[in-house]
């Protein structure tokens, strides 16, 4: 299969994906493609393959569905939860620039040029540098070409301080918290614990001498 064939399936499963989530959230094309500021049009065409949806797109699409991200990029709650105020135009474009950015900096870190990067993503050295200055959003195939021609992964790229950065991270939080054993939990939860979380979270931050030191003191007195 050519680097061609294979980034379009990498479309059309997207696609696919989206549709799915979509679907499972009670969403029209029209309710969803007004709340990541495109048209039912380009929102098809990306659920369809035919178009890739850039990460900023993947990532206002997963915000807006309160589903999670990782899924979409291939690494691995309903609707309803309430969101403040968005401007996906300004979203996107801001996200599109800063991935832009970090493409041109993982680059010259790599020491490869334009031409020998865009050579191994399979594209053309004018629609990477478009890509670097911002000027047009990277489809996530395209995206995840370029991350891996550069060592790098796809989440390198997420947005980790705006609004739907705070929601992500929030999101992994909660996935890390359920992976603990369920007594863990339990003690996590209950509010008369939070004296021992917050000793221990302070004794995080005391160095492993000082920690030797109390320790040492502590069975000083006890002996």
């Amino acid at each position: 299969m050519t680097d061609k064939q294979m980034l379009s399936l990498r479309s059309k499963i997207l696609g696919a994906m989206m549709r799915k989530a979509r679907v499972a959230a009670g969403k029209s094309l029209s309710e969803m493609s007004a709340l990541i500021g495109g048209t039912s049009g380009s929102l098809s065409s990306m659920e369809r393959g035919t178009r890739a949806a850039s990460l900023p797109e993947l990532e206002l699409f997963a915000y807006c569905l309160d589903t999670p991200l990782r899924p979409f990029l291939g690494s691995e709650r309903a609707p309803g939860k309430s969101q403040e105020e968005l401007n996906p135009k300004l979203i996107i474009a801001l996200r599109q620039r800063m991935i832009g950015a970090l493409l041109r900096t993982h680059r010259t870190e790599s020491g490869l040029t334009m031409r020998e990067l865009a050579g191994m993503s399979g594209l053309s050295s004018r629609r990477l540098s478009s890509y670097e200055q911002g000027d047009r959003a990277v489809p996530l195939p395209e995206l995840e070409a370029l991350a891996a021609g550069l060592g790098r992964q796809v989440e390198d790229y997420l947005d980790t301080e705006g609004t739907v950065g705070e929601w992500d991270a929030r999101q992994q939080s909660f996935e890390t918290f359920l992976e603990l054993p369920i007594e863990l939990r339990e003690f996590l939860s209950e509010p008369t614990n939070r004296p021992y979380l917050d000793l221990a979270r302070n004794l995080s931050e005391v160095s492993i001498d000082r920690l030797r030191a109390l320790g040492q003191g502590l069975l000083d007195i006890t002996l």
